[in-house]
């Protein structure tokens, strides 16, 4: 494609780069330019990818994208490079959005279950759709294997991934017949430009919390960045309990009444009402946040012309989410009932707790076993200590992807939100802290393991490392059932 092909929509200065040539590739890692190629300068938190411009030239590179002049290579100067890797990434696969009917999801919590219920309402409606989030990319239910997506280090395994895998996925989808995509979009990618060249028909915004605030640096940072999608959004569906989400101009679903609300261990059930109607809404996912969810889900459909039948079918057949308030061990089988959940920040640990918390039989008692993650924002862990000590009646403290922290100094930091009680304990090792839970748990108890969710690997100081929370549970239980 030519450079010029490329560089359509932006506002660009080239200076010495032939906008003729025709190019091979784009890229953003100078190691993987080859002959041809363009090499676009991205500056990240530790590296900046100008410092590798001449390396790129070495390689073959026709081009660098900077914002900055450099001598005596051939540059196309643009005012944001992120910005313009998002443009150039979209033509380059012939802006496939463009052909989709597209939803963005953003918010703290609840983005992975919202899309769960929304693609399967789509689904269900006959509508060919496409889901990318945190659990991956899917194609009307059926997982898609794509190039890095198995390995969460690297960036097309992100919430949102970067653009040369974003745009390629929205490619694939459109040439395999998606009509619509349904799609989490990070505050990251937000502040990153990724999404900059596609255009919504549906943003959601579920809530906002404290997270992130190591890299947003601030609150109102961090609602700047998720308040950007609704910029770009033909219909905007807004929590309109969240008080960010009373900022944001849009169809605020406190317009849509969930009466009649029921919260019990095998789900949630209430009646949806909206412009006179009202019908039915069960879902078998547990925890009060589940209303919520199911009705982002049911406004955002409702609003794209899905019919009321297909809405209370699509959300009734989503059986599960993988990490989201799953339950992996019923009370009728060992006496306990055992919740696996991505809870990692102060919102989405309240959220999971007074869920459960609804569900606690009479004289049962609630434990959750949890940690916060290492080399990320530090000022939640002591509130995350005191909301697990204000909801539960055991907390069990263990660590949960320390990174290169010391999993001890993240412990002390969880511990000064929290006095510690007879029923409480702490055990750094997160598998020994599982095992301990469940073989010390009563009848009718309830378990949540929260923060890891969908994850399978625990991230140390030596990298990652597998770990599987199903697996040391079904072989503890397992154990028990021996007796």
């Amino acid at each position: 494609m030519q450079l010029t092909k490329l560089l359509e929509g932006l506002e660009f200065t080239a200076c010495g780069a032939p906008l003729d040539r025709d190019i091979s590739y784009p890229a953003t890692d100078s190691r993987s330019v080859g002959p041809d190629g363009l090499f676009i300068c991205l500056r990240g938190t530790k590296r900046d990818g100008h410092r590798y411009a001449v390396e790129a030239v070495l390689r073959g590179a026709a081009a660098c994208v900077c914002d900055t002049y450099l001598s005596g290579i051939p540059c196309i100067l643009v005012k944001d490079t992120r910005h313009a890797a998002a443009v150039i990434w979209n033509n380059y696969y012939g802006n496939p959005g463009h052909a989709l009917r597209l939803v963005g999801i953003t918010g703290t919590n609840g983005k992975t279950s919202t899309l769960s219920f929304l693609a399967s309402i789509l689904s269900t409606a006959g509508v060919r759709t496409g889901t990318i989030g945190t659990l991956g990319y899917h194609l009307n239910g059926k997982q898609l294997s794509w190039e890095g997506a198995e390995n969460p280090d690297i960036p097309a395994a992100m919430t949102t991934p970067d653009p040369r895998y974003l745009y390629g996925m929205l490619a694939y989808m459109r040439e395999h017949g998606a009509q619509t995509v349904v799609m989490e979009t990070s505050s990251h990618s937000l502040a990153q430009h990724k999404t900059d060249p596609l255009c919504f028909d549906v943003g959601i915004f579920t809530n906002l919390s404290p997270e992130h605030l190591d890299y947003h640096k601030d609150m109102e940072a961090y609602f700047q960045a998720k308040a950007s999608l609704f910029d770009k959004c033909k219909i905007s569906v807004i929590n309109g309990d969240d008080p960010y989400g009373r900022r944001i101009r849009g169809i605020h679903v406190g317009l849509y009444m969930a009466k009649n609300r029921r919260v019990r261990p095998e789900g949630v059930a209430y009646q949806l009402c909206y412009r006179g109607r009202t019908f039915p809404i069960r879902s078998r996912i547990a925890g009060t946040f589940t209303i919520y969810n199911t009705m982002f889900s049911a406004v955002a459909a409702i609003e794209m012309g899905a019919a009321p039948g297909d809405i209370i079918r699509g959300i009734a057949n989503v059986a599960g989410i993988c990490g989201r308030m799953e339950r992996v061990v019923r009370a009728a089988d060992v006496g306990f009932d055992v919740y696996i959940d991505y809870a990692h920040t102060p919102g989405a640990l309240r959220a999971a707790l007074e869920g459960l918390r609804q569900a606690v039989p009479r004289g049962g008692r609630l434990t959750v076993v949890f940690g916060c993650g290492g080399d990320r924002d530090p000022g939640k862990r002591p509130v995350m200590g005191a909301i697990a000590s204000e909801l539960c009646d055991r907390v069990i403290v263990t660590s949960d992807n320390a990174r290169t922290e010391n999993k001890n100094a993240i412990i002390q930091d969880i511990l000064s939100g929290m006095e510690l009680r007879p029923s409480d304990t702490v055990i750094p090792d997160r598998k020994e802290a599982i095992v301990y839970a469940l073989e010390t748990a009563m009848p009718g108890e309830i378990v949540l393991l929260a923060g890891k969710g969908h994850e399978d690997y625990e991230t140390g100081p030596t990298g990652k490392q597998p770990f599987s929370e199903r697996e040391i549970v079904s072989k503890t239980v397992a154990e028990l059932k021996k007796g």
